[in-house]
């Protein structure tokens, strides 16, 4: 697993769940560790999802291509296009200090705690469905 390690809070770990690399950008920014590569087709590790570590923040001044507590604007771009998510987290619910791991198919995100417990999950939009995804985070 690629990761920088986030030594005061923690991370959320976000796991691409397609064959096709992944670009993500968070809260307008693009994430520090690059590409999260798509899964194998073969071999040994065929259908494992590769993932990235991505720091959270307090507030989202604190700074951008990171999770913070509340809305988190993504931007997943793959190889056949731009697609839009909208993730909330809640800091009453989730410390800040807990890892969280993000699942990320084409239609769907899934946020778990580091108990593997599922705490929130969401719609994975085409770029197209932009003004319904901000409608939707605004109305939440």
């Amino acid at each position: 697993m690629e990761a920088t390690a986030n030594t005061a809070a923690g991370n959320v770990y976000v796991f691409n769940m397609t064959s096709q690399n992944l670009n993500l950008s968070a809260n307008g920014l693009p994430t520090a560790g690059g590409t999260i590569a798509g899964w194998s087709q073969s071999g040994g590790s065929q259908y494992q999802p590769a993932s990235q570590a991505v720091p959270r923040r307090l507030n989202a001044s604190d700074g951008p291509g990171c999770f913070f507590n509340g809305t988190n604007n993504l931007a997943l771009t793959w190889l056949d296009g731009l697609f839009v998510a909208a993730v909330r987290i809640d800091g009453g619910m989730l410390p800040l200090n807990l890892d969280l791991l993000l699942l990320v198919t084409r239609n769907k995100w899934h946020l778990v705690n580091q108990y593997a417990v599922e705490v929130a999950e969401g719609d994975v939009m085409p770029m197209i469905g932009l003004r319904e995804a901000l409608a939707a985070a605004e109305a939440e």
